[in-house]
């Protein structure tokens, strides 16, 4: 495969947005923070936010997350997290856990499947006793990859 095979020609267009003062200044705030170059760069990543979040609202095929649970270190509650994993019907890509303190671990599971699979594993997740923390961070990647397609 030729490298030119795999550059994607990206056509910017320019626009103008009206918005109040304040809100602008708070965005610039999080440009400078966040060591944007520009607005430009923090717009298109607020647009690929919104655009990501509009389709996993929209519940249309399959969408991608990762689940990060923070619980106590018990052989039963690790047990219950392999076991309702397996269980899921979903397709699980990668379990990785993580050793935080003497008591505590944290583990991040990456998942594909439907927005109310994904939702129904992360429920039944952090709803265990011992389970201290859970977030789920979901997006649809556009062009979303075929199962079973790798980098080249």
């Amino acid at each position: 495969m030729l490298l030119t095979d795999v550059i994607r020609v990206m056509t910017l267009v320019r626009f103008g947005v009206s918005v109040p003062e304040e809100l602008l200044q708070s965005f610039d705030h999080i440009v400078d923070k966040r060591k944007y170059v520009g607005r430009s760069g923090a717009i298109r990543d607020a647009m690929r936010a919104y655009i990501s979040q509009a389709e996993w609202d929209s519940a249309e095929g399959v969408n991608t997350a990762t689940l990060n649970v923070v619980y106590h270190h018990t052989p039963k509650l690790m047990s219950d997290l392999i076991k309702i994993q397996h269980q899921s019907g979903l397709n699980v890509l990668s379990s990785v856990h993580v050793h935080m303190t003497r008591t505590h671990c944290l583990e991040v599971i990456t998942m594909r499947g439907t927005k109310e699979s994904i939702e129904s594993l992360a429920d039944r997740i952090s709803g265990l006793s011992g389970v201290d923390y859970s977030r789920l961070f979901m997006f649809s990647l556009p062009g979303e990859v075929e199962e079973g397609q790798h980098h080249h």
